[in-house]
């Protein structure tokens, strides 16, 4: 095994470690030990186990059999929060951030309990740690907002604010320019001098005999090398790693064109947010490199011909002129654009390698609009001919597919509608180098067939060897064309970072974006919906002044208390990605249980108000075993528990009954300063509720699960432990709201609540949370609710139809659901427009 030094102690050891996943051996007994103060390379081709086996380190993946050496202490397994407190911080290929969370909440999550910051004084702190690592990044921004680079780069700076003792880089640089590189192993060279253990994933050989001591190569889940890095070539390691040498790794390069040879592409005077007064040419056979430091415009350009962004200029294919005002039109001439995010913005994670291949050919794989399955699987043949996809068959969903297989599938896709013009957008990001040699390949033969390749890459090797012609940008315009004998690493690199090229375009590496601060940021859906509802209710008062009333108000409010209660148990289950359709039943349960108690003073009704919460946690617990232990959907789930307490409601009251004394309810129905007690204890539950989802680390929990489930369990939240908590939460709050139903009514009846199930869900709606999970707001929870009262109150007080009130009410409803899609599609365009200037 690895030949460490004398003296030199071990930080992490994995011994025997085996993993499998259904018809794969992913780890065969792999056994790597790794030093304390020295950069330990894990290598391998894309598939060879390399993430899974620091998937096990950090707790994300859990091994079959072996064992973990971590902290002095031996783990048959360990868990991701277990793995950071121990001292171990990973950076994940694919950034392990949950979308929905602000930079801070996401770096507080990363974070071991030890290092972390009180969250009152966490975005000063996150400023300054940021600061010291000369990162420009706003800690409110949300993580949804940012670019792959600079997700990477805020994972990197968590990791390194945990002071780990041993770090984990999987493949750290591949969204990442040279000067971020190299800013990075700056870093790397300082932990190492602080004795802390540094494992190092990655496909660029040069950045290992850069930066590694020791490596160890895996190849189909074993290890087949390992040793002292100065003991092996380049061509050595490549050599271990794909278990064959490699001749070339180039293919070889198109002869010049004849002078008077009509451009397969042509670009002249482009223009658009980031850049201007572009040109450059693209001939038959040629491939052309985009290249620059990152930011200065070149990105932008490849989209713009791609029909996003563009202003001004004109694009030629053949010599004709084609219109690129948007993807659908670039498209329609015959550009085929393949972004470098692949499954973020490029595939359908969860859809098949089949569905994927064909999504941009329906009308050839469809061609009277019906599945045929026969059609679709021979097109998808024919994509993925010689590009050698690692899949058993072609219906495994591309989300588990490699790097490099899924880069094939996006390729494939390319090929498959005969383009013109074939823009590549890092091409070889997260792939092996036997995979690069195959798209590489691919790549010239695309060429060759006629197609203008247009590729960009921050790798300047690979520009080198790949490219006929490179342009280099500076500022948002082309610094330098290179053909010939000047296309190579100095040519390119120099070109770029010794511009003294000045523009009036505005380009920023990292774009600072802000949020509003303070304790209520983001609060502007309740406020606007607090606004509607006082607006109607002066409507209202002027058609008739009783609507104001005291006693008129009175019953509003204390009816709003039912509304929120119930809003804000759907949300607790929303926020985590799930649907609750028990609450209805949930409360008629409570108001049936309690019903038992009213008669004899308010001693015994708090005792039936007890074990009507305690009902409500109960059916919570159900429902929250159903989804996390036994896999059932939540729709499913809550629609059996609720028929099924719907069921043992109308058995305890198969009439409505237990009518509550006269003392009792009046004690119910008490008003601090004209507030009903009810609301007043409702919107208490709100606060508070908003309190714990957006400032404890157990709300930041929540969003996670909601928002990414497999980048949260990464993050340390107990995915299915939050889930069942939340059911649980869900439960006793529907409960309460029966218990503000029994106090409002006097009487128990099993029938009089279903419709609050599909009310909750509307208050959850109109308040702007997501449907899919990972956001919402307690506090516009309550002032939903508020509105909806106050619609249902206005109408029927003003004698409208029923027919009338539901529409109304429905229109109140759908004005107040668009204006957060709104919001959110102008700070969207806003960031699109800003990304696009930034390059």
């Amino acid at each position: 095994m690895n030949q460490i030094p004398a003296m030199v102690t071990s930080a992490l050891t994995l011994t025997d470690i085996t993993k499998t996943y259904p018809g794969v051996k992913a780890l065969d007994g792999v056994t790597v030990d790794v030093a304390a103060g020295r950069v330990h390379a894990v290598l391998g081709e894309n598939g060879a186990g390399k993430s899974t086996l620091v998937g096990i380190a950090a707790g994300s993946v859990v091994p079959d059999s072996g064992s973990i050496g971590l902290a002095g202490r031996t783990y048959d397994r360990i868990q991701p929060r277990e793995a950071r407190e121990a001292g171990l911080a990973i950076v994940y290929q694919t950034p392990a951030l949950a979308p929905s969370l602000s930079v801070v909440d996401a770096v507080l999550l990363l974070l071991p309990e030890s290092k972390r910051p009180s969250r009152r004084s966490a975005n000063s702190w996150l400023t300054q740690h940021f600061d010291s690592l000369s990162l420009s990044i706003d800690p409110n921004a949300l993580v949804s907002s940012l670019s792959l680079r600079e997700a990477h780069l805020v994972e990197i700076a968590a990791a390194l604010f945990s002071d780990p003792s041993v770090l984990v880089l999987d493949e750290p640089t591949e969204a990442l320019g040279p000067e971020e590189t190299a800013w990075l192993f700056d870093r790397v060279r300082g932990l190492v001098e602080k004795n802390v253990a540094v494992i190092y994933i990655t496909h660029r050989i040069p950045e290992v005999i850069e930066i590694a001591s020791d490596l160890s190569v895996l190849r189909d889940g074993r290890v087949v090398g390992s040793g002292l890095v100065s003991e092996f070539t380049a061509d050595q390691i490549v050599e271990l790693i794909i278990g064959r040498s490699l001749e070339t790794t180039f293919p070889d390069k198109a002869p010049a064109p004849p002078s008077d040879a009509i451009p397969a592409l042509e670009v002249l005077e482009l223009g658009g947010p980031g850049y201007e007064r572009v040109s450059f040419a693209v001939h038959p056979g040629q491939i052309v490199g985009l290249a620059g430091v990152e930011g200065n415009g070149q990105r932008a350009v490849l989209r713009g011909i791609a029909g996003s962004g563009s202003t001004e200029g004109k694009v030629l294919i053949a010599g004709e002129q084609v219109s690129i005002r948007s993807l659908r039109s670039a498209a329609a001439a015959g550009i085929a654009f393949l972004p470098g995010d692949r499954i973020g913005e490029a595939m359908f994670g969860k859809m098949s390698i089949r569905e994927n291949t064909v999504a941009p050919s329906l009308k050839v794989a469809m061609p009277f609009g019906l599945v045929n399955r026969r059609r679709e699987y021979a097109l998808t043949r024919e994509g993925v001919a010689g590009l050698a996809v690692k899949s058993p068959h072609l219906e495994v969903p591309v989300s588990a597919l490699s790097g490099g297989s899924q880069q094939k599938v996006l390729l494939a896709r390319g090929r498959l509608g005969n383009p013109r013009v074939l823009l590549v957008e890092d091409p070889t990001q997260g792939v092996d180098a036997g995979a690069r040699v195959e798209i590489y390949a691919f790549l010239r033969a695309m060429a060759d067939s006629g197609v203008a390749v247009v590729v960009l890459s921050t790798d300047a090797v690979e520009l080198e060897g790949l490219c006929d012609r490179v342009v280099v940008f500076s500022r948002g315009r082309v610094q330098a064309i290179l053909s010939g004998d000047d296309v190579d690493e100095r040519s390119i690199t120099g070109a770029a970072v010794l511009s003294s090229e000045t523009a009036n375009v505005v380009v920023a590496s990292t774009a600072r974006r802000r949020r509003r601060g303070g304790l209520l940021a983001g609060e502007g859906q309740a406020a606007i919906l607090l606004g509607l509802a006082v607006t109607l209710s002066i409507v209202a008062s002027f058609v008739s002044s009783a609507f104001l009333s005291p006693l008129s108000i009175s019953q509003l409010l204390a009816a709003s208390a039912v509304l929120i209660l119930v809003g804000l148990a759907q949300l607790v289950v929303v926020i985590t990605g799930g649907i609750d359709l028990s609450i209805g039943s949930v409360v008629a349960l409570s108001a049936v249980v309690v019903s038992f108690f009213g008669q004899q003073g308010i001693g015994f009704f708090a005792l039936g108000a007890l074990l009507a919460l305690a009902a409500g946690g109960i059916v919570g617990l159900v429902n929250g075993l159903l989804v996390t232990r036994l896999g059932l959907p939540p729709v499913i789930a809550t629609l059996v528990t609720s028929i099924a307490v719907l069921g043992i409601a109308q058995v305890l009251r198969p009439y409505p009954g237990g009518s509550a004394d006269g003392e009792l309810l009046t004690t119910l129905g008490l008003a601090i300063a004209g507030i009903p007690l009810v609301l007043a204890i409702a919107v208490a539950v709100a606060v508070a509720m908003w309190f714990v989802i957006q400032r404890t680390g157990a709300g930041r929990g929540l969003r996670a699960a909601g928002s990414d489930a497999v980048k949260a369990n990464r993050m340390g939240v107990r995915v299915p432990r939050t889930r069942l908590y939340a059911a649980v939460a869900a439960g006793v709050l529907a409960a309460l709201a029966g218990l503000v139903v029994y106090s409002r009514s006097g009487i128990g009846d099993a029938n009089a609540a279903q419709a609050l199930t599909l009310t909750s869900v509307t208050a959850v709606v109109i308040a702007g949370a997501s449907i899919f999970g990972g956001s919402g707001s307690a506090l516009a929870v309550a002032a939903a609710g508020i509105l909806l009262q106050t619609v249902t109150s206005a109408l029927s007080f003003l004698s409208v139809g029923l027919s009338w009130q539901y529409w109304i009410q429905g229109a109140f409803v759908l004005f107040a659901a668009i204006v957060p899609i709104v919001i959110a599609i102008v700070r969207k365009d806003r960031t699109k427009l800003t990304s696009l200037r930034t390059g």
